[in-house]
């Protein structure tokens, strides 16, 4: 029997065919498309999501913190943001485009995606603007039905976890005649997207049109990151547990150790913190800044292993 769905499995999966819009690095085998089963991380609030650079920071390095002591290793790191893939768009049409790099890491997620989501890790596609005129929120109703059904598929299609939203570098209004920017337009696609995608995370750096997300689009988020602050409130209508009262540049000292260990101290019931930009070398010193404080006396250790960039 076991054998029989395995065959169907894998013939309805050669039959599904799913695309991204972009155009390059498309030949994914079908193996690629399969949905990971991964184990839980840590059974720790709050979260930590990280970003990662991947036009050069290999995603791999994620999955080499665990905390201090544990064995099998029980590894801190909740959810992994490929930064970034872009928006882009005319007047009438709008694409989901991947540079080179992401697209790499997708035609190759077997190798640098699996194994993060075999640690029990998250894997999410980051989205951004790319300077066309397009962004999230100043779509048509057809341009979101269409950017929502691209990342849907390419979800699918690359056995992710997710998508997040960074509302930066759109350069709203360099097309004439286009909708005007609005958190409603934006609020219309995540909620639209939560309807192709019930089962996966949607996040969402709360910056631009996302601080005028409608109740509907926050009830559609899994959770939501300040822009690089510590002790911000929750927005009001989104609760403290998808909330990351602590967000941090990694390679911009923002916001000042001191603070992260001050707001650390008081962590209350925020459910998530959020580091941006962590690199392919030890970050556990800052991870400690925070971990014995929100986990209850945890520290994080590294593995030594650094994954260099090599595509």
């Amino acid at each position: 029997m076991k054998t029989f769905f395995k065959l169907f499995a894998t013939l309805f999966l050669g039959l599904f065919i799913a695309n991204c819009s972009n155009d390059v690095d498309m030949e994914v085998a079908s193996q690629d498309a399969q949905t990971p089963v991964t184990r839980g991380v840590s059974a720790k609030t709050p979260k930590l999501t990280t970003y990662i650079e991947t036009n050069d920071i290999n995603p791999l390095n994620m999955g080499e913190y665990y905390f201090t002591g544990t064995d099998p290793k029980d590894y801190v790191v909740d959810h992994v943001i490929l930064f970034a893939s872009n928006i882009r768009g005319t007047k009438t049409t709008v694409e989901l485009y991947h540079n080179n790099n992401q697209s790499h890491i997708l035609a190759n997620v077997n190798t640098l995606v699996r194994p993060l989501q075999d640690k029990g890790i998250k894997v999410l596609l980051g989205l951004l603007g790319d300077h066309t005129g397009i962004g999230f929120a100043n779509l048509t109703s057809a341009q979101i039905d269409s950017f929502a059904q691209q990342l849907a598929d390419c979800v699918a299609t690359y056995g992710l976890d997710g998508v997040d939203f960074d509302d930066e570098y759109a350069e709203y209004g360099k097309i004439s005649g286009t909708p005007g920017q609005s958190g409603t337009i934006f609020s219309q696609l995540v909620v639209r997207l939560r309807e192709l995608m019930p089962n996966k995370l949607i996040t969402a750096f709360r910056f631009g049109n996302a601080v005028g997300f409608n109740q509907d689009a926050l009830d559609a988020l899994d959770y939501m990151w300040p822009d690089f602050s510590f002790n911000q409130p929750a927005p009001a209508g989104f609760p403290n547990s998808k909330w990351a009262r602590m967000s941090i540049h990694y390679t911009d000292n923002r916001p000042a150790d001191r603070y992260i260990q001050s707001c650390a101290q008081n962590y209350g019931d925020a459910g998530a913190i959020m580091m941006f930009n962590v690199r392919n070398t030890d970050a556990s010193a800052k991870m400690n800044l925070f971990a014995s404080r929100v986990w209850g006396g945890k520290t994080v250790s590294w593995t030594g292993t650094s994954h260099p960039k090599d595509y």
